[in-house]
């Protein structure tokens, strides 16, 4: 498809990271000038950046800001960042990499955020689409950036979005958007909740039609504009008569008074992941996608991302499970509700960085539902204190599993789940939460040897 014409003016890319580089072809591409800034004296991409324009590199001097039409800010890099925010001020226009995206492409955008969530419900969403005959391809936030997807041809691009592309984005106008869920995060980012919250409402923005989330209320704004929207929601009453339904009651998934599929039909697991199945299908039918046998088909044998909620082992009766991605609270709260009424006893490892979270919201569901705690990592201390008698430190992972196997053994546990579920980032002690992830399924795996 044709793309738009780009305007001509002269960017400074900030940032030279996945995204950074992403922005560098595209605008060499498109015949536009261009400078890269990083505060990495050599960061990665470097090379491959000279490759594209041998000129484009600048050390990081924020007193050239002013010399530009615009910033193209990577997502790594706060908005609100002093020398951004007076560059903005003397009138140079601030975007991100999903802004030039917007300005150009012409193919129908299916737009995803969320705090917890949302790379499945792309997946899930993209893969929907190309098994019922029309093509889709994911990008974003989640799987390639959205400006190598400029030139290729689809039906509908599938994109993830974080709060941190959403507030440099301004013309985007999705044939459908949704928020699946908010709860606190990224808050060493924000001033405040109600900032993160105000970002990733801006998804809505130009949106033909809003995907809301009944249970949440955060999910819920519809601006000045007269938009379509539909509604999902977790229905615990007979009652309840919207537009795309999990009925936790009778265990099935209805389109207003229609059951669609059963959740034992489900290969994913849990409660959380079958509302991302509702928001998916919700998604679907709101850009004109009919939910036939292959559809159906499809949803039924989606198996998940790795670290979300993914079955690990099982050996009499103690099952692992890796949900090294819930890297705040509500990702947290949601699988240990999700799992709660499978199992007798809840053994959860969590802890990491909680980036200033709070986190009283795990005090319910830990009291109520979770047989022992077991914690470590920077704010390891903050976590055991919401469960005092039945909560432990320990240094490490390794620790945490012979803990673990200890608790297990002593009270004769037979019907338990071990669960890695940090409601904490991972960077105090790995590289990232998929290194988490594998380190805990490696002990498991030998432990259920």
């Amino acid at each position: 498809m044709q793309l738009k014409t780009l305007a001509d003016k002269k960017r400074l890319v900030l940032g030279l990271g996945q995204t950074g580089l992403s922005v560098a072809r595209f605008l060499h591409q498109q015949n536009q000038q261009f400078k890269v800034m990083d505060t990495r004296q050599e960061p990665s991409g470097l090379d491959e950046l000279l490759a594209i324009n041998s000129d484009a590199y600048l050390v990081w001097n924020p007193q050239l800001f002013n010399e530009f039409d615009e910033l193209v800010v990577s997502p790594g890099i706060a908005k609100n960042t002093p020398e951004i925010l007076e560059a903005e001020k003397a009138g140079v226009k601030v975007i991100g990499d999903i802004e030039l995206f917007a300005q150009v492409n012409q193919v129908p955008v299916i737009a995803i955020t969320g705090s917890n969530g949302k790379s499945t419900v792309t997946e899930l969403v993209a893969t929907l689409i190309n098994v019922s005959g029309k093509k889709a391809l994911i990008g974003g936030n989640f799987g390639v950036p959205a400006l190598d997807l400029v030139n290729q041809d689809a039906d509908f691009m599938v994109l993830e979005l974080s709060s941190f592309q959403l507030e440099t984005t301004y013309k985007l106008r999705p044939i459908a958007a949704t928020i699946l869920n908010i709860c606190e995060d990224h808050l060493d980012r924000y001033q405040s909740y109600q900032d993160y919250i105000a970002a990733k409402r801006r998804i809505y923005r130009n949106a033909e039609t809003i995907v809301i989330n009944h249970n949440d209320e955060n999910t819920w704004s519809f601006g000045d504009e007269q938009i379509s929207f539909a509604v999902i929601s977790a229905a615990t009453a007979e009652e309840e008569t919207l537009d795309w339904v999990l009925d936790l009651v009778q265990r099935v998934i209805r389109h207003k008074d229609k059951t669609v599929i059963s959740l034992a039909e489900l290969s994913l697991q849990g409660a959380h992941n079958a509302l991302n199945v509702v928001a998916a299908f919700a998604l679907l039918d709101a850009v004109g996608i009919e939910i036939n046998d292959a559809v159906l088909a499809a949803a039924k044998n989606y198996q998940g991302l790795p670290h979300r909620c993914q079955f690990v082992a099982e050996k009499n009766g103690i099952h692992y499970i890796n949900d090294s991605k819930a890297t705040n609270v509500g990702a947290t709260v949601a699988a240990i509700e999700s799992f709660a009424a499978l199992f007798e006893q809840i053994i959860l490892i969590a802890g990491g960085d909680a980036k200033g979270a709070d986190l009283s919201a795990l005090q319910a569901p830990l009291e109520n539902q979770v047989s022992a705690l077991i914690v470590f990592g920077k704010d390891a201390k903050a976590l055991s204190l919401l469960l005092l008698d039945k909560s432990y430190l320990v240094e490490n992972m390794a620790q945490a599993l012979v803990k673990s196997q200890q608790l297990i053994q002593q009270n004769q546990w037979q019907n338990c789940l071990v669960l890695l579920s940090p409601a904490c980032a991972s960077l105090d002690s790995y590289k990232n939460y998929q290194e988490r992830g594998e380190e805990f399924m490696k002990l498991a795996r030998a432990l259920a040897c």
